[in-house]
């Protein structure tokens, strides 16, 4: 379950050339937006994952930023294979859409990673400090030459929230560029179509991606993730699924709280509130 907690959401494909896309009039969130959701494999409770952007807006290099937080967590019995407690972070430019700062702390069992990217978006390179795993105490740091308006694994998921999918074909190839472990990677999802997804929200209108993926240790089938995001201003995650080697995993939307704009939900279940 180590890779599955953040990877399921951040992944990368290689050797594609990154676009610009029309975006949105209107930013998907807000400061105070919290998106929760549950994993599970098979039956099993698996992991907990928390989208929150905080309710302060912070300056990073003399920038306005919303400060942007997932964290993941292993919950029952996958806590006694390999307890996960990670969290990643960005401070996302609220006027440029770039990240400023990007951040990870990593807790996977007895592997630790803590790193910090420091970005300067007007000389197009970004600094990256690795930090002691205990002390945090600063360890090593390098520069990278990086390309214009380069986001990072957070800060990009929250830029395809932005997006305007109006002005995407079906089939059409997303691809954003992203500085990820030391090196450009782009990130490129397929907008597969529009459907009416069935969540314990009710019927909601969804948008369909197929990020490009390797098979590889996790995932046993080429391009096998399949995620759903509400077809409406939020794009927030309403489902994620995945053939793995040890079954099928399924994410799915808990809780929100503070959505910027409506949901689009056709069919209400009145069991389920949505703050």
């Amino acid at each position: 379950m180590k890779k599955t907690l953040l990877a399921i959401f951040l992944l990368t494909a290689f050797g594609l050339k990154a676009q610009k896309y029309e975006l949105s009039k209107e930013i998907p969130f807000q400061p105070g937006e919290k998106i929760e959701l549950k994993a599970t494999v098979g039956f099993i409770r698996a992991a907990e994952a928390t989208f929150s952007v905080s309710d302060v807006i912070y300056t990073i290099n003399n920038k306005p930023t919303w400060k942007i937080d997932i964290n993941a967590k292993t919950v029952g019995v996958f806590e006694f294979f390999s307890s996960v407690r990670d969290n990643w972070g960005t401070y996302y430019d609220t006027t440029s859409l770039v990240p400023q700062q990007f951040y990870r702390y990593i807790k996977e069992g007895r592997f630790r990673k803590n790193e910090i990217l420091y970005f300067d978006h007007d000389k197009d390179s970004v600094t990256v400090a690795k930090l002691h795993k205990e002390t945090m105490k600063l360890e090593s740091q390098k520069d990278h030459a990086i390309p214009e308006n380069v986001q990072d694994m957070v800060s990009g998921y929250y830029y395809l929230r932005s997006i305007d999918f109006d002005k995407i074909k079906e089939g059409e190839l997303i691809v954003i560029n992203t500085f990820f472990d030391d090196k450009q990677k782009p990130f490129a999802v397929k907008f597969m179509g529009r459907e009416v997804l069935k969540t314990k929200l009710g019927d909601v209108n969804a948008l369909v991606l197929v990020p490009m993926m390797k098979k590889d240790s996790l995932f046993e089938e080429d391009n096998t993730l399949k995620i759903w995001l509400s077809d409406d201003l939020n794009k927030i995650p309403l489902k994620v699924q995945a053939k793995i080697y040890v079954g099928y995993l399924n994410v799915e939307l808990k809780n929100v709280e503070n959505l910027r704009h409506p949901l689009s939900i056709i069919r209400v279940n009145y069991q389920i509130h949505v703050a």
